[in-house]
């Protein structure tokens, strides 16, 4: 049976711009506030991902810049549920902040009885990173462009499979996206985790995945996989001869896993201002700008404000797509 989406997400985009209650014009006092104790940065998902290198690099600057220890904490399960609910009950006092990826957007609408609400619990901090999602496919597989493949799901609609790094996740709304956008019936087959059907893929088990750029771009340059199409809205720089979706005529099709760093709601604004002003300074280093290049990962470093809006927007979209596609977790 197809969840439908929490009540709480109806009144979009108005309502949820306003359950960001920090008065973002007291940012100019950041530079009053400083920590008293050890900082501790959350993290919701396993140690050795994405999201924990993220949160690792930026740590040890912080906390050099703050005058105090920046502590790293992996607090997993829930699909990140349980770790973010504990960055947003934590102490509203700016001693506590954790990252968030784009399913924190989309759950919302698929977690049942969420026990937090994604906008009125959360201070934006800024958006740190974005990356595209990339559709590849084994190099044997006879489309190869966007629209062969598209003509191929016309002709045989529901008998073509493309793979996943899991349901509710960044290559689940992306391939939902294209069937929309292209208007066309292809079978989604869900893995518990990127690596896995790319192995199938490259194995030729399954003809084709949605994956992250970064995953995928040593499989593509080694030639296990072929690209067909990227979802960012410009082309990739890892992978600058692979059409975006609009260039292969595709509209709508514009999606990013992303990640960024909130508060608990209410935390003093000087120290809201006082953590964005640090940690875009971390952010905007070369040195850390040259790493997330490397993977094909774009760094942002926006905000609060602009990170807030951001947020509305996501929510937004992977509501109306979820409704759709009627996309579940099951």
């Amino acid at each position: 049976m197809t969840k439908q989406p929490r009540k709480s997400a109806r009144g979009i985009p108005f309502l949820i711009a306003l359950g960001f209650t920090l008065a973002f014009s007291s940012l100019s006092a950041a530079q009053e506030w400083a920590p008293s104790k050890p900082l501790h940065l959350i993290v919701p998902y396993p140690a050795g991902g994405t999201s924990d290198t993220i949160a690792r690099l930026i740590a040890p600057q912080l906390g050099e810049a703050l005058g105090q220890p920046v502590v790293v904490e992996n607090k997993t399960g829930g699909g990140g549920v349980t770790g973010t609910e504990a960055i947003l009950r934590a102490p509203a006092d700016g001693h506590t902040f954790g990252i968030i990826a784009s399913s924190y957007a989309s759950s919302v609408h698929l977690v049942p009885d969420l026990p937090y609400d994604p906008v009125k619990d959360a201070q934006p901090l800024t958006l740190v990173t974005r990356v595209g999602v990339a559709l590849v496919t084994n190099p044997q597989f006879p489309a190869k462009t966007l629209a062969e493949l598209l003509e191929m799901a016309k002709k045989d609609p529901g008998t073509i499979p493309y793979g996943s790094a899991g349901n509710g996740l960044s290559g689940h709304f992306a391939g939902e996206a294209m069937k929309l956008a292209a208007n066309v019936d292809m079978v989604h087959v869900p893995y518990r985790g990127g690596a896995p059907g790319l192995n199938d893929v490259i194995a030729g088990q399954i003809p084709m995945m949605f994956n992250v750029i970064s995953s995928v771009m040593s499989s593509v340059e080694g030639g296990k996989v072929r690209p067909l199409a990227v979802t960012s809205a410009q082309r990739s720089k890892v992978m600058p001869d692979v059409p975006t979706m609009a260039e292969a005529g595709l509209e709508n099709v514009e999606i990013y896993e992303w990640y960024g760093l909130v508060a608990p709601a209410g935390i003093p604004p000087e120290a809201t201002g006082r953590l964005h002003q640090e940690l875009e300074k971390v952010l905007k280093q070369d040195a850390f700008i040259e790493r997330m290049d490397k993977q094909g990962i774009e760094v942002v470093a926006n905000s609060p404000e602009d990170f807030a809006t951001f947020i509305s927007g996501e929510i937004e979209r992977f509501g109306a797509l979820v409704k759709s596609a009627n996309i579940t977790l099951d």
